[in-house]
């Protein structure tokens, strides 16, 4: 009888389970999203070092920001498409030194662009209103525009100035882009998602010309900004009627 009655239990859970994804079937939903930008050496976004000579420059990356839109679209029981579109921050602290005068120049440097990603997401319910979920796809990345930033110093009669030119290597790039989180579904006041991004071009996305100038005698120094980052996801999608959910089966 035990054995029946647990058998019995497992098939009404399969089936709340199976009813309650189909009710993701055919449904579009909106949402908004924050995802601060976390350095990562690990990730291929940490602080790099260049040095000629006498000269060392720091490019330190920051804390950055995504912020913008993302729309759902549920296609299966299990499986969605996501989009949407968004604006990016990326800041560095940059740091010229000159070791033999021991003057160091730093500069603030942010480098803007947007995002468009087109991601397959999978989902898998673990309790009564909490759902698991990963996705994977591409990402259209827009730089709309280059960057000019300077500073400068003097010390008797010599003259320190430091100017940073970052410029986009393309207009529109390609990027790899991997999700992971949780969500929290309510059943009037949205979904609220925690979880984690990386984003990965598939190359370079910007060279930045870093220039020291002595008393008129310039020496340039070069890197390049990968744009790989990893991100922290907070989320919220708006609700969605049961009616129109119904309606739209």
């Amino acid at each position: 009888m035990g054995k029946i009655v647990a058998r019995l239990g497992l098939w009404m859970g399969v089936m709340m389970l199976v009813a309650h994804a189909h009710a993701q079937e055919n449904v579009t939903t909106f949402g908004i999203q924050v995802r601060p930008i976390i350095p990562s050496k690990f990730f291929n976004s940490g602080t790099e070092i260049v040095e000629e000579g006498d000269l060392e420059l720091v490019v330190d990356p920051r804390v950055g920001y995504n912020f913008g839109m993302v729309m759902r679209r549920g296609f299966t029981r299990f499986f969605s498409l996501e989009t949407g579109i968004s604006l990016v921050r990326r800041n560095y602290n940059l740091s010229f030194t000159h070791r033999a005068y021991n003057e160091t120049l730093q500069i603030k440097h942010a480098f803007v662009g947007y995002e468009v990603p087109v991601q397959g997401l999978i989902y898998v319910r673990l309790g009564d209103r909490v759902w698991m979920n990963g996705s994977a796809g591409v990402s259209f990345d827009f730089y709309p525009s280059n960057t000019f930033e300077s500073a400068n110093n003097q010390r008797d009669t010599l003259t320190f100035v430091f100017e940073q030119r970052t410029n986009r290597l393309n207009w529109v790039q390609v990027a790899l882009m991997a999700n992971y989180g949780f969500e929290f579904r309510t059943k009037k006041a949205g979904y609220f998602y925690l979880g984690a991004t990386y984003h990965r071009p598939f190359s370079p996305i910007a060279r930045s010309k870093s220039t020291y100038v002595l008393s008129g005698f310039p020496t340039t120094l070069e890197t390049e900004l990968s744009g790989s980052y990893l991100t922290l996801d907070f989320r919220y999608y708006f609700h969605e009627d049961p009616e129109r959910k119904k309606k739209m089966k």
